[in-house]
């Protein structure tokens, strides 16, 4: 019989449509792993700078302070004659000057970038305070010279005592120097300042100095203008500190935290830090040695929030060190977080960002650093052969660079990329910024400028594993027994009902579970959680004592009432909740001091109840693994002679007998364990949060039980019949039929399907948003929330569309996801081809 040439025609387009279909899911899977990738990869590479040019030194005398405007055009310096100079970064032109304090009497000077505000300490002892900067302006087109208006796109050209460049699109905006003086502080002293530092606000400042007589001096100043007059008066508040480091000569000062601390810090790096919160009682906090010993502190700063300080040393090295409080105690310690080895040149100038929580370490030998102090990533390194290097400074937008030698300013176009992403940071503990020891958190945003990026991944995958490990130990259970009795006990006519009735349960939204987790059923379960702790022992009690009852009705009742076994069932359930209900307050008077809430807060009662709850599967697997050791050659060989109510009056006895014997094992085991000192609050179990993993197992196990259920079952029906009636004319029971028959030939499938619901509830997002509190913490408490990747992605991905940094971790979140269900579906592809050979061979 030969094939019409359509049928063949159909065959040949079939199979090449299968290829297609094949090769195109394998190249699409392909090509989202290469777009994560391709995201992701970024994120370790480090930084560029790249050189614009360099001008000679614009200042007549030794640079004090120098900086840039925030479009990179002009600069401005602070030399040791007391003059102020405007210049172009790409001439040195200078623009415009001014006189900000006599001639030689400047003895030491401070800037606080994040205010602008500039203290200057004079001979007299008064200090000055001022703040240098640029105005900026965009003039009429008219009022501008010719030779102004010609200039073409993105060139710059000065006009009178300002910088004008022409935009991009068509304006022009102008630089001007603007010094303004703020207030002039009297005599702190009787003799002038040896060192000083400043933290300025809009009409309040807290001052740090060291006079030549070796006096701390702290002082919070405050300007006030009168409303109908327009005078402004100054208030000071002063008290002097008879200090030494360790015994050392204090060289260095430095104010902190908004101006609650002061660092004092000898030159062989010996700190002290005072608490100056009340002015007129400072008292000593810390201490701590900053630098190795032999070595000495070359430069100091405050990192931006000026809650850490940069400390550089002799030896090339730069450290980071914070305070952080010690629990229990008024005090606290200084701890080092970072430190970043040298190579033996002094460092001369640390410099801090504006922005971002990186620095710049320039050594005298020419060598500069752009590190991150979260990190701890080396963002640039490079060598500047011009001499020995003075200072360094950030461009307000951290876009520049400027590197000041004896003989020329050099600018430097930056990008920094992505400093605070390392593979340590995402998946290492860290030591953040006030805290005692490293840690494993995500936090990725604040609602201040100064804030620490937290990025660690760990807490993400961990809720992500956390949700997945709840939901399956609810969900697998439910999905498989339901399978094995919808394939091997319920009656041919009903099993399409009972099958496409859970099947339809995939119909749900994730979003419509997650908002009754949230606002149903997680209200719902806090107000009775003895007694949902309860139904975890009744449900599973009363259904298998109604199980062994059943097999005491005679033959011939037992086959008229098999084919309503499901409605039996049903109709027992409540009775099973209503014993939960009774018996959930009386295991809360008797084993949890009356009030479950404050028991697991850890604040009253014992251990015991706690480890009898979660002992109790452990104690009834052991039992039941024992009493079928002991027990099953007798009640087999009492079977070949006794009746059926017999062998069922057995059966039933061995149920009571191993409930009791499972109470009894977990009873003493507990008792054990809380006599040994041991207690379950701090791990399984914790304080309540009305948001947590155990809703979420709840629902999200509702969530994959369709789709374990609908392969299983399917796995379960692909068993050819034949086996069945063999085993059954054997003489098997249906239930040894379905143990030690049907299962070992469908678990391929079986296993597949809960590979499958594994894929499933790694990547739910909705009910794991809405139902787990959505904090990222640490915990396998089965009743506080968490944070999985998933989740995590759908929050903040559109505000990380602002944050190149977060916006590529949230990409590195969706790659582990990726991985994650890869090798899920590998590892199910694997262990079915075994299984099904294994199948095949028996």
């Amino acid at each position: 019989m030969r094939t019409r040439w359509t049928v063949r025609a159909a065959d040949r387009i079939a199979a090449a449509c299968i290829v297609i279909g094949g090769v195109g899911t394998i190249l699409a899977v392909s090509a989202v792993f290469l777009f994560l990738a391709s995201v992701v990869v970024p994120l370790l590479a480090p930084g560029d700078a790249e050189p614009a040019g360099a001008i000679a030194n614009p200042a007549a005398n030794r640079v004090l302070h120098f900086g840039v405007d925030e479009y990179r055009v002009a600069g401005w310096s602070l030399s040791a004659d007391g003059t102020v100079r405007a210049f172009r970064l790409d001439t040195g032109e200078v623009v415009a000057s001014r006189a900000l304090v006599p001639a030689d009497s400047i003895t030491v000077t401070a800037l606080d970038l994040e205010s602008g505000t500039l203290a200057v300490g004079r001979r007299d002892a008064t200090v000055l305070l001022a703040r240098i900067g640029f105005a900026t302006d965009f003039p009429a087109v008219e009022s501008l010279p010719a030779a102004v208006r010609a200039l073409e796109t993105g060139a710059v050209l000065a006009d009178g005592d300002g910088v004008v460049q022409r935009t991009n699109d068509g304006s022009f905006r102008r630089q001007r120097l603007k010094v303004s003086i703020d207030a002039v502080a009297p005599a702190l002293s009787a003799s002038p300042a040896r060192a000083l530092d400043v933290v300025g606000g809009e009409s309040s400042y807290v001052l740090a100095v060291v006079a030549e007589n070796d006096s701390l001096i702290l002082s919070r100043l405050g300007t006030v203008e009168n409303a109908f007059t327009g005078e402004v008066s100054l208030s000071v508040e002063r008290s002097a500190v008879a200090l030494s480091a360790s015994g050392e000569r204090v060289e260095r000062v430095l104010v902190a935290e908004g101006g609650t601390v002061v660092y004092a810090v000898s030159a062989g790096g010996a700190a002290t830090v005072l608490d100056v919160r009340n002015l007129q009682t400072p008292r000593v906090v810390a201490s701590a040695e900053l630098v190795e010993t032999g070595t000495s502190v070359t430069a100091m700063a405050p990192l931006i929030g000026r809650s850490t300080v940069i400390v550089g040393a002799s030896d090339g090295s730069v450290s980071t060190w914070f305070r952080y409080g010690l629990s229990g105690a008024d005090s606290s310690a200084l701890s080092c977080s970072r430190r970043y080895p040298g190579d033996g040149t002094p460092i001369v100038s640390v410099a801090a960002s504006r922005r971002q929580r990186v620095f710049i370490a320039a050594e005298r030998g020419g060598r500069v650093r752009v590190l991150q102090a979260t990190s701890g990533k080396q963002v640039i390194d490079f060598t500047l052969d011009d001499g020995p290097i003075e200072a360094v400074a950030f461009a307000p937008k951290n876009d520049g660079m400027l590197v000041l030698t004896e003989k020329r300013l050099h600018g430097y176009a930056l990008d920094l990329k992505h400093p605070e992403a390392t593979l340590s940071s995402l998946f290492a503990p860290v030591q953040y910024e006030g805290y005692a020891r490293a840690e494993y958190v995500w936090q990725s945003s604040a609602g201040t400028d100064d804030f620490e990026p937290k990025l660690g991944l760990w807490p993400l995958i961990f809720g992500t594993l956390k949700a997945t490990f709840y939901s399956l130990l609810f969900g697998v259970p439910l999905a498989l027994l339901g399978a094995i009795f919808t394939s091997e006990f319920v009656s041919p006519s009903m099993r399409p009902r009972i099958k496409t009735l859970i099947e339809s349960m995939a119909s749900l939204p994730s979003v419509v579970l997650g908002f009754l987790a949230a606002l149903v059923i997680a209200p719902f379960v806090q107000r009775v959680v003895p007694s949902v702790m309860a139904g975890f022992i009744t449900i599973p009690a009363v259904l298998l004592g109604c199980a062994y009852l059943s097999q005491m009705l005679p033959s011939q009742t037992a086959r008229r009432v098999s084919r309503y076994r499901l409605l039996l069932l049903l109709a027992v359930l409540p009775v099973a909740v209503g014993a939960a209900g009774a018996l959930g307050p009386w295991m809360e008077r008797v084993f949890f001091g009356g009030n479950m809430m404050s028991w697991l807060a850890g604040r009253q009662g014992g251990a015991f109840g706690g480890w009898l709850v979660l002992l109790l599967p452990f104690g009834a697997g052991a039992v039941i693994f024992a009493l079928a050791r002991l027990t099953a050659e007798p009640v087999r060989d009492l079977a070949t002679r006794s009746t059926r109510a017999r062998i069922a009056s057995v059966d039933l006895a061995r149920f009571v007998i191993g409930g009791v014997a499972t109470i009894g094992l977990a009873a003493l085991a507990a008792g054990l364990l809380s006599a040994a000192g041991t207690d379950p609050r701090g791990g399984l179990m914790g304080t309540y949060v009305q948001r947590n993993a155990l809703v979420v197992g709840f629902v999200m196990g509702f969530a994959i039980i369709p789709i374990i259920y609908t392969i299983a079952e399917d796995a379960l029906s692909a068993v050819p019949q034949h086996l069945r009636a063999a085993s059954l004319g054997a003489g098997a029971t249906p239930w040894q039929t379905a143990h030690r028959i049907v299962l070992p030939a469908a678990m391929s499938g079986l296993f597949s399907a809960v590979m499958i619901g594994l894929g499933r509830a790694v990547g739910e997002t909705m009910i794991v948003l809405m139902a787990a509190g959505n904090t990222p913490v640490l915990e396998m408490n089965i009743f506080n929330g968490f944070r999985t990747l998933s989740a995590n992605i759908a929050v903040e991905l559109p505000e990380a569309v602002r944050n190149s940094t977060h916006y590529r971790t949230l990409f590195l979140a969706a790659l582990i996801l990726f991985l994650m269900t890869f090798a899920i579906n590998t590892v199910a592809e694997i262990v079915r081809l075994r299984f099904r050979k294994r199948s095949a061979q028996l």
